[in-house]
C-alpha cells in the first residue's frame, strides 16, 4: 500500500472481474474501447524486474490468459497489450482489443482520435469472469469472519405460490420440499447478482446484474422464484432468485461468474447449504 497511489486504494466493486491473493484483473472498458481488461500486482511495485522470478511468470500467466479470454470473447482485429506506469508507478498491464475502425487505430488508445470509432456492444461483466473462471479457476477473495457470519445468519425469504417462507442456513425447509415435489425435482439453489465481492453497487447496476441472472436462468427452463436476502443487523437486502432443478456445482459457476461469495443450495429433506465460490482467506 502507498499514500495517493489510485490502484493501491482500488476497491472492490463490479468492476473486478477475478483476483486471488497477488493480483486482480479490472473491467477497464469504456464507449471507445469495449474489451478492454486490466491485470493489476496488488502490491506497490514500480517494475517488472522488482518482481521474484515465481511472481513474475504467475502475473505473465494470468496476462496471457487475459488475452486468451479478450480474443475469444471479443474476436478483435488486434490485441494491445501494455505496461507502462509512468503517472502511476504501480505495476499493471493493459489488455486491449482494438478494430481497424475504432477511433484511434493504428494509434494507441491513448494517441489522437482518427475518426469516430464504430460502436460495439458492451459485453456483460458475467461473460468476462465465466471465461476467466474456466481458464484461472476460482477467485481468491478477502472474507471477514464479520461477513461469513452475516451470509450463515442472514434470512433468505423466497416467493413461494403459497406465500413466502424463509429459508435458513443449516435447517430445512418442509414449505420449499412441498413446492420441489410439484416442480418433480429434489434439488434447488438461490442465487444473487447484486453488490459482487460484497461490495455496494448502485440500484441500476444491481438491477442489470439481476435481470441478466434471471435471463441466464430462464434460458434453461427451470422453474424459478422472485426471493430476497435480508440482513437484519446491517439492514442490508437483495434480490435473488432461487432455481428449482440446479445442481450445487452449477449454481457455484454461476455465482462465481456474478461474482459472489456464495451461494445457498439444497436438496429435498436436507438442510440448506452455504456453499462458498471463491477461495476464502482471511479478511
Amino acid at each position: 500500500m502507498s499514500d495517493n497511489c489510485p490502484i493501491c486504494d482500488d476497491a472492490p466493486g463490479h468492476h473486478w472481474l477475478w483476483r486471488n491473493d497477488r493480483l486482480r484483473v479490472i473491467d477497464a472498458r469504456d464507449a471507445e474501447h469495449p474489451a478492454f481488461l486490466r491485470v493489476i500486482w496488488n502490491g506497490h511495485v514500480r517494475e517488472m524486474t522488482d518482481l521474484a522470478d515465481a511472481d513474475r511468470d504467475h502475473l505473465m500467466h494470468v496476462v496471457w490468459q487475459v488475452e486468451r479470454c479478450v480474443r475469444e470473447i471479443a474476436q478483435p482485429d488486434k490485441i494491445n497489450l501494455g505496461s507502462l506506469g509512468n503517472i502511476v508507478p504501480h505495476l499493471h498491464w493493459h489488455v486491449v482489443a482494438r478494430w481497424q475502425d475504432d477511433a484511434h487505430f493504428p494509434g494507441s488508445i491513448w494517441s489522437a482520435k482518427q475518426r469516430d470509432g464504430t460502436p460495439r456492444p458492451r459485453v456483460p461483466a458475467a461473460l468476462w469472469r465465466a471465461t476467466l473462471l474456466a481458464r484461472l479457476g476460482l477467485p481468491t477473495v478477502a472474507i471477514s469472519d464479520a461477513l461469513t457470519g452475516a451470509y450463515e445468519a442472514s434470512d433468505y425469504a423466497v416467493a413461494l405460490p403459497e406465500g413466502e417462507t424463509t429459508v435458513h442456513v443449516g435447517a430445512p425447509s418442509p414449505a420449499l420440499d412441498r413446492w420441489l415435489t410439484t416442480q418433480k425435482t429434489a434439488c434447488w439453489a438461490l442465487l444473487c447478482a447484486a453488490n459482487p465481492w460484497s461490495a455496494r453497487c448502485d440500484d441500476d447496476a444491481n438491477r442489470a446484474a439481476h435481470t441478466a441472472l434471471r435471463a441466464l436462468l430462464a434460458q434453461r427452463g427451470l422453474p424459478l422464484l422472485d426471493a430476497e436476502n435480508r440482513t437484519t443487523e446491517a439492514g442490508w437486502t437483495e434480490a435473488s432468485l432461487l432455481c428449482a432443478g440446479l445442481t450445487a456445482d452449477e449454481a457455484l459457476r454461476i455465482g462465481a461468474a456474478f461474482g459472489q461469495n456464495a451461494v445457498l443450495t439444497g436438496d429435498a429433506g436436507q438442510p440448506a447449504v452455504l456453499r462458498w465460490c471463491v477461495h476464502r482467506v482471511a479478511g
